[in-house]
């Protein structure tokens, strides 16, 4: 199964509660979770070892036929990905496969991997789809893969590839599962814990916030809960008085030290980051962003790009911004990142000299087409 979504749609969180149910239930096999800031968990050095040493825990009669393989071949850990994965999970556990262990519908078998989108090598993410595709056409293996990630432009060719098709099964965490009820929920529960533990819950007023900035709040998460979750992290802060703090997210008072969106800001730099040509792909968004009826096709012809360029620029940035039918960024926030320097430091729009040089190629692409006439 494909959990998949818009950055910061809550996959993570839901993959962390399935795990926990699924273990308290004796159903998981093994867990991996990705995280690009971690440098022991944004590559997949360690993601079949991590695997195997779990299986063993979970399944204690697997212990010694694990360990007799890494007693064999002592560097198997520096060996290939596939390799480990045939020789760490698949022969230790054929026998078990081969007996019916797995017929019983109780048997754990669910092996989770989070946020494989994280994993800073695009051609390792695929190489690890490749690997679970071969476990289960080939060797059977009688377990459920659980993946969650972005929809990123290399997974989503690899999960729409036609050996996935027959045993694929997509979650898409959109709309129609009504985000918005759930954001709202949250932050009213969240606003409320605040007001009646809070250190400081003397200085909030009675009644503190208003329906207009719950709105507020639920519209910049665009349904998406890493921004109702940021918005809540740095209100709570046990340091400050929540009433300044939340002024500060609605910009009615400068921030002191702390950026208030400093999370949700190293994950629009990150994912912008991994763009090959980001001042042509900012180039084309201030034009979005000052012409939001713009069509892709009036826009190439006046950047002097081929036809298909926009949307082969922006493949990578799937998780941020739709470009079909209409652009669409994803999270209504992101123009805010995008507009104030101070976040965005060298993905900053400067609109106003954006403007300028728009008109100038307008004018440009004007006089070609009538002196082509």
């Amino acid at each position: 199964m494909w959990l998949n979504g818009a950055a910061g749609a809550g996959k993570s969180a839901i993959a962390q509660s399935i795990a926990e149910f699924c273990y308290a239930q004796g159903h998981i096999l093994a867990s991996f979770f990705f995280g690009r800031s971690d440098p022991s968990r944004n590559n997949a050095k360690s993601l079949f070892a991590t695997i195997a040493y779990q299986v063993a825990l979970v399944i204690p009669r697997m212990r010694e036929k694990i360990v007799a393989m890494v007693e064999y071949d002592p560097l198997i850990f520096t060996r290939s990905l596939s390799t480990q994965f045939t020789s760490l999970i698949v022969e230790p556990l054929q026998e078990l496969i081969e007996s019916g262990y797995w017929s019983n519908p109780s048997s754990p078998r669910l092996i989770l991997i989070d946020g494989l989108d994280e994993c800073l090598d695009r051609e390792v993410q695929c190489s690890i789809l490749d690997i679970i595709l071969k476990g289960i056409h080939e060797f059977h293996l009688p377990f459920i893969f659980l993946v969650a990630s972005r929809p990123e432009h290399d997974l989503s060719r690899k999960f729409t590839s036609t050996a996935m098709n027959s045993i694929l099964t997509r979650l898409l965490l959109d709309h129609s599962y009504l985000p918005n009820e759930d954001i709202e929920r949250f932050l009213r529960d969240r606003f409320e814990e605040i007001k009646e533990a809070h250190p400081f819950r003397q200085s909030i007023p009675s009644p503190w916030r208003t329906d207009t900035v719950i709105k507020s709040l639920i519209h910049k998460s665009s349904g998406q809960f890493i921004y109702a979750s940021t918005v809540i992290k740095y209100v709570d802060s046990s340091r400050h008085k929540p009433p300044n703090r939340l002024e500060v997210i609605l910009n009615l008072r400068p921030p002191a030290r702390d950026l208030p969106f400093a999370e949700l800001d190293a994950l629009y730099t990150h994912i912008l980051s991994s763009v090959e040509e980001i001042e042509l792909v900012l180039d084309v968004i201030s034009f979005f962003l000052e012409h939001s009826d713009a069509e892709t096709d009036g826009i190439e012809k006046i950047l002097s790009l081929d036809s298909g360029d926009v949307k082969m620029l922006f493949c990578d940035l799937g998780s941020l911004i739709t470009i079909e039918p209409h652009f669409r960024m994803e999270h209504a926030s992101m123009s805010d990142f995008l507009l104030d320097k101070t976040r965005s430091k060298n993905l900053y729009i400067d609109l106003s000299l954006k403007r300028v040089e728009h008109l100038h190629k307008c004018f440009k692409f004007l006089r070609c087409t009538l002196y082509y006439f």
